[in-house]
């Protein structure tokens, strides 16, 4: 009988450990992602029985996580391979393990490249819809009207609670941490749209090694969309910026060209199970990340 690949590189799965993130990173910067030690903490703290790495001979060579929401939502993210050792079945190994994690009752999602998503769809998750990554180098904004100063302010913790409420109908569960992850990177550019005391509106934003990420933003249309956008970015300074747009409509697209973001590439959007808690889609604006939904 032949020897598979696998044979001359015995792989091991186990958990990750926080003394497995200076490897992760090695990895993640390998491939020019933009998350940051705080990030993989993230994963570790909200998720730790479905974060995963492939060992060889001591050496982390893979990783993935799972972050799961309240057992209804869960996503997948941080899909990473030594480039030395693919073309083993390590990412699919991986999934597997991660996916197992997670329970069948819950929904599971992730964010597609073009490339992973004949992967993704061999291993029965659908598509659900399409997102752009758009990125800017420099940012052009419209002045703020008079409306965006009534309405817009910065968020604060105390609207922490309001916030993961609005959310969550929108996303399809809580995700309080992520919210309170997002608000300690980036103060700054984190804003809340009220209309008397009801959240109509949201924006955060996150710390990058590469961009500074600008989502999620959930709102109850385009209009409040631009104002948070206008609001929040103008409190940044120079610098690349990255944000994730689901694809429902061009206004809004076009928009943000206006401002100076450029397509770099697609990815799509997909579910495995049932999509039973898919909150209202079209309200999300900017997602948070494909690593965080």
């Amino acid at each position: 009988m032949p020897l598979k690949s696998s044979d001359f590189f015995p792989i091991q799965l186990r958990k990750m450990h926080l003394a497995d993130i200076d490897t992760a990173m090695d990895l993640k910067n390998a491939e020019g992602w933009n998350q940051t030690r705080e990030d993989w903490e993230l994963f570790l703290q909200a998720s730790p029985e479905s974060c995963f790495v492939a060992v060889h001979e001591d050496q982390v060579v893979g990783t993935a996580v799972g972050v799961n929401y309240e057992q209804k939502v869960a996503w997948i993210g941080m899909m990473l391979v030594n480039r030395a050792f693919r073309g083993r079945g390590i990412s699919k190994q991986l999934m597997t393990a991660v996916i197992a994690s997670l329970g069948q009752r819950t929904c599971i999602k992730l964010d597609a490249t073009p490339a992973g998503y004949p992967v993704y769809e061999s291993l029965g998750f659908k598509e659900e819809y399409a997102l752009q990554r758009m990125v800017a180098e420099q940012i052009s904004l419209p002045d703020a009207t008079e409306d965006q100063c009534l309405h817009v302010r910065p968020l604060r913790p105390e609207d922490l609670d309001d916030v993961a409420t609005y959310d969550q109908k929108a996303f399809g569960a809580y995700r309080t941490e992520v919210l309170r992850h997002a608000l300690r990177q980036q103060p700054g550019i984190a804003c809340i749209y009220r209309e008397g005391s009801r959240v109509v509106g949201f924006l955060l934003g996150r710390t990058g090694t590469r961009y500074t990420h600008i989502g999620p933003l959930v709102a109850d249309d385009s209009h409040i969309a631009k104002a948070l956008v206008n609001y929040g970015c103008s409190q940044l300074g120079t610098g690349p910026l990255v944000l994730d747009v689901p694809v429902s409509g061009t206004a809004w697209m076009d928009w943000l060209k206006t401002c100076g973001f450029k397509k770099q590439r697609d990815l799509y959007r997909m579910f495995l199970n049932t999509n039973a808690h898919s909150g209202t889609p079209l309200r999300i604006f900017l997602i948070a990340g494909p690593e965080l939904g």
